[in-house]
């Protein structure tokens, strides 16, 4: 099995009550876990056994729990084998300890017999993923606050945005989708894109105000503007490589299919995999299940042992157990951590590979994307200022949106087409032009007869 994703989010109480208000946020998680289950045909109540998918695979699950004092661990683990052999898995573990409540959730797939042979993944986020998340819990991972879909609407709002992706205790990606005309350059970008990540990056819909605030505080290579999004990764810097995070410009965006809604679920699962899979090696899991789970084995032995204090031989043959258990468990403990740093190496590394794909996307190495077919590459450039076209100079510009009045255009490159029509009546595509280029005359404007999905339009200034 291989694990595609990795969620984790906890919550601390501070209060007086601190110990009353953990309890509090594991009742609350186990029931909406145990409601989960029973949506899917489970009984929480029972350790093991069946239900059916909707999707008519077999589902199976089990209920695993310990305890040591306080400190409690409960694990639901789902189990979904397709009939062409595939299995995905999703286990939910809920810790509550002294200091907090901890949901670590983990998705795998692979097949239920030995195939040498590539698994397709496409994971999405699981539903009690979104449930838990949306309980009225403060949610955190690590430092930083796990948040819906936020709006920055001002300039100052883009200004305290800065800060946020400046911090350098933030432990979640922000992916930033900006606005240009109150309208996204994919229909519906910002629900769609909101509702994928959740859990594993903090979403913001920043508008044009916000964007020049956010260009100013950080500067113009880590700009995000007209259409654009741009992915931020923890630890940012404005020294960075801007190449570690990525950025896709509305032109971009537009222009890689004249369908804009096959173009967004293109879109979709590019950022999601990117997601997913950095969050399966970078996200650890919570020491202190392990540590429950001892204690559980070894309060047993013990148990076992007083039990049998007049069988000497058995005591001398438990001690000896227990003595290699001992060894077993701190080689395991050294063999985790060993994996944690090569996970986070893999991460780094996997960030490191996205930067020099995009630098030879840059120097237009003829394979250097390393990208699927389906995928949308980052732009290879920062976002600058658009400049004032010149006399006799041609651009392209592609319509994105209709509002009251004017359509929302975007600059984008020549479509390849020959079939450039007069375009008289066109008041709406010309007063979107003269709003993204200012109130500047054009010697022609003409229409695109071949182009669809929008309107594309040639303007010779």
């Amino acid at each position: 099995m291989q694990k595609v994703a990795a969620y984790l989010f906890e919550h601390s109480g501070w209060s007086a009550l601190a110990a009353e208000e953990r309890k509090r946020v594991e009742q609350l998680v186990n029931d909406r876990v145990a409601t989960w289950l029973r949506s899917k045909g489970g009984d929480p109540a029972v350790t093991s056994g069946g239900y059916k998918p909707e999707d008519g695979s077999i589902g199976t699950y089990r209920v695993a729990d310990a305890a040591d004092g306080d400190s409690t661990w409960w694990m639901l683990e789902l189990h979904e084998d397709a009939p062409a052999g595939r299995r995905f898995s999703v286990a939910v573990s809920v810790v509550r300890t002294n200091e907090r409540v901890v949901v670590y959730v983990t998705l795998e797939t692979g097949w239920t017999t030995t195939h040498i042979m590539p698994v397709e993944v496409d994971p999405k986020c699981p539903r009690i993923v979104r449930d838990l998340l949306a309980l009225p819990v403060t949610w955190r991972h690590g430092s930083s606050v796990l948040q819906g879909c936020q709006r920055a609407n001002s300039f100052d709002a883009g200004e305290l945005l800065a800060n946020t992706i400046s911090d350098p205790q933030r432990t979640v990606p922000i992916v930033l989708i900006s606005t240009h005309g109150g309208y996204c350059s994919l229909p519906d970008l910002d629900v769609k894109l909101s509702h994928d990540l959740v859990g594993l990056a903090n979403v913001f819909i920043v508008n044009d105000e916000a964007s020049w605030a956010l260009r100013d505080a950080l500067g113009p290579q880590w700009g995000c503007y007209r259409g654009a999004v741009r992915l931020f990764w923890p630890h940012f810097s404005r020294v960075d490589d801007r190449y570690r995070h990525p950025l896709w410009t509305a032109e971009r965006l537009v222009s890689a299919s004249d369908d804009a809604v096959q173009t967004r679920e293109r879109f979709r699962r590019q950022l999601r995999a990117l997601l997913f899979r950095t969050s399966a090696v970078s996200v650890i899991r919570p020491p202190e299940i392990d540590a429950i789970r001892d204690a559980g084995s070894r309060r047993a032995l013990l148990e076992h042992k007083e039990r049998a204090q007049s069988l000497e031989e058995y005591r001398a043959l438990a001690d000896l157990y227990a003595v290699e258990n001992d060894a077993l468990r701190q080689d395991r403990d050294e063999l985790r951590s060993r994996v944690e740093e090569l996970a986070a190496e893999v991460s780094r590394l996997d960030g490191d590979r996205q930067a020099l794909l995009s630098h030879l996307n840059a120097a237009k190495a003829k394979e250097a994307s390393g990208l699927s077919p389906d995928d949308i590459a980052p732009d290879s450039q920062e976002q600058g200022e658009t400049t004032p076209p010149e006399p006799g100079e041609i651009r392209f510009y592609k319509k994105t949106y209709a509002k009251p009045g004017y359509d929302v255009v975007v600059p984008v490159g020549d479509c390849g087409h020959n079939k450039w029509e007069g375009a008289h009546a066109a008041d709406k595509a010309r007063k979107g032009i003269a709003r993204l280029e200012g109130e500047r005359s054009w010697q022609t404007l003409q229409h695109c007869a071949s182009c669809t999905g929008g309107g594309m339009w040639r303007v010779r200034w």
